[in-house]
């Protein structure tokens, strides 16, 4: 299981959130114009991101968001909306107004880094083909805590689902996870460390279970630093996998807004030879991340 730990204003948000976005839901039909509702019959792909956070995958919703046609959303947790009773057309219509709203607040992520991509199409699209959403952490959790949920997927949504895991260096992710997170009262940092190694494998676990249920077709590994040294390239492999065009102004765009390297949280620890051998060995269960195999 993945055992969170947050602080207790972030726990009681949650079903405050679950409300708002409910009531959301059930006005939706008013607030989304019949044109975009049409749209919705012809979808071909409905995405979703899984995997962890601070791995990238703001970033990478934010870029296909820009795409003329596609509509994400950043955390909406989907596959919660779903599981909570969600009607199928009320959750697309949801992505499209939170996806808007996102942009007009500046298309913001962690750390209040902006992924606004100029001259392109977040907020708005030309042909609506793929919707979908962005919470890659959450969404691993909701599939380990209620492993029928992916039935409930399959079964409730119409369009082809693919699934989008953003890879980063393991010992990256959990250091960044470790110094994000508060420890659970009465632990020491080795035990902390120990705590989110194993909800990182935790994770994993989740995307395995994707590939069991739905198919390794279903999911898309785009590893965090490949992203980096060769933006367009990788942008273009996405847009294949998603069906739809790689325009050479959309690219060109968005690898205008990626950093040069990725930030190196590994460096930021002291690593335990116990810790080390951990991570290895997590490391050795799961095929997309046979690239990580050095010590931090």
């Amino acid at each position: 299981m993945i055992e969170l730990s947050e602080p207790l204003s972030k726990r009681l948000q949650r079903p405050v959130q679950d409300a708002r976005y409910s009531l959301l839901g059930l006005v939706s039909r008013w607030l989304v114009p019949d044109l975009i509702e049409r749209e919705f019959d012809r979808l071909s792909v409905f995405c979703c991101f899984v995997g962890h956070g601070r791995s990238g995958g703001s970033l990478v919703g934010a870029l296909l968001n820009a795409h003329p046609n596609v509509v994400m959303s950043n955390e909406l947790n989907a596959l919660r909306r779903l599981r909570l009773g969600m009607p199928t057309r009320q959750l697309f219509r949801l992505i499209y107004l939170v996806s808007k709203r996102q942009v007009e607040r500046g298309s913001i992520g962690g750390g209040g880094y902006s992924y606004a991509v100029p001259n392109q199409w977040q907020g708005k699209h030309r042909e609506l083909m793929v919707i979908g959403d962005r919470k890659a952490g959450a969404t691993a959790y909701e599939i380990v805590r209620y492993p029928a949920l992916l039935d409930t997927l399959d079964r409730k949504v119409g369009p082809r689902k693919l699934f989008i895991h953003v890879v980063r260096n393991p010992f990256d992710t959990i250091a960044t996870t470790y110094l994000k997170t508060l420890p659970t009262p009465g632990t020491n940092a080795n035990a902390h460390l120990s705590r989110e190694i194993s909800n990182f494998f935790a994770r994993c676990s989740a995307v395995e279970q994707i590939e069991t249920r739905l198919g390794a077709g279903s999911i898309y590994y785009l590893h965090h630093e490949h992203l980096i040294a060769d933006p367009a390239n990788q942008i273009r492999h996405i847009c294949k996998y998603l069906g739809i065009e790689a325009f050479p102004d959309y690219l060109l765009d968005c690898a205008g807004i990626l950093k040069k390297s990725p930030h190196k949280s590994r460096r930021l620890l002291e690593w335990p030879a116990l810790s080390v051998a951990d991570v290895k060995h997590g490391i050795s269960k799961y095929h997309w991340l046979s690239d990580y195999k050095a010590a931090p």
